[in-house]
């Protein structure tokens, strides 16, 4: 059902255009002024731009895809470096480390379902590291070198997150999609079409793949747009499964 949340989504701006089209030809009479393959060219120049922002959201998107994954190994190598200073130094309890690890997953998780700001989940990340720097302290030996370098990996990841999340794909394209969307549905009302099947069929159709498509490149620009009850806002978020699998792992490793 969630492939299909963008199109239902969309189909009442479908339905307005038509309808308002319906209005004019039945109730006002006007049969409209502009042949439809007059106005070819504003398609076709839609097409070009809505196909050029399209492949620059994507190439985002699909580091976005790989950004979970990432995390998640990031913390499970993370947590295994930090059992290996636990063996070399039976004084640090290994559950103690396991629950800090924990702490910091479900941090990054909250986060990224917009339960806490970006500076608490930096400031958790600082947290490990002040903790790294406490097990260094007590000569814990280079795998702790090696977690606080995890620990940069993890903040990398987390702010290539907030990067792609809060920055847009060039604000002036979108500008001038939406301003050729509206002369597209102008014309579409202005239009004359050479029978009454053609107009019906060719109006809902053209306003469905011009605001659809208007409507899924905003959607796969921000892949993180993610509600606080963890669901998806859109229909084309990138899947948080990596990091929601792994903190249930370390949850059993811990009960």
């Amino acid at each position: 059902m969630l492939k299909w949340k963008l199109m239902l989504t969309t189909l009442p701006f479908v339905a307005a255009v038509t309808l308002i089209k319906c209005v004019l030809e039945f109730g006002v009479k006007y049969q409209g002024t502009v042949e439809f393959s007059d106005f070819g060219v504003v398609l076709t120049g839609a097409v070009f731009l809505t196909g050029f922002l399209l492949a620059g959201t994507m190439a985002d998107y699909k580091e976005s895809e790989k950004l979970p994954g990432e995390i998640a190994t990031t913390l499970q190598t993370l947590e295994e470096l930090l059992c290996l200073v636990s063996a070399q130094r039976p004084t640090i309890d290994v559950k103690v480390m396991q629950q800090q690890v924990l702490t910091l997953t479900d941090a990054v998780h909250d986060w990224l379902v917009k339960k806490i700001t970006t500076e608490q989940v930096f400031a958790a990340l600082t947290a490990m590291s002040q903790s790294i720097v406490e097990l260094e302290k007590q000569g814990a030996g280079s795998y702790v070198s090696r977690a606080a370098q995890e620990v940069a990996n993890l903040r990398k990841s987390v702010s290539r997150i907030d990067v792609i999340s809060r920055t847009g794909f060039l604000p002036p394209a979108y500008a001038l999609l939406e301003v050729l969307l509206g002369m597209i549905v102008a014309l579409l009302l202005v239009g004359k079409f050479k029978t009454m099947i053609a107009e019906f069929i060719l109006v809902p159709f053209v306003s469905l793949v011009n605001f659809y498509m208007l409507r899924l490149i905003r959607d796969v620009d921000d892949p993180f747009d993610y509600a606080r009850d963890g669901s998806k806002n859109g229909g084309a978020e990138v899947d948080l499964f990596p990091i929601t699998e792994y903190r249930a792992r370390l949850a059993g490793r811990l009960s």
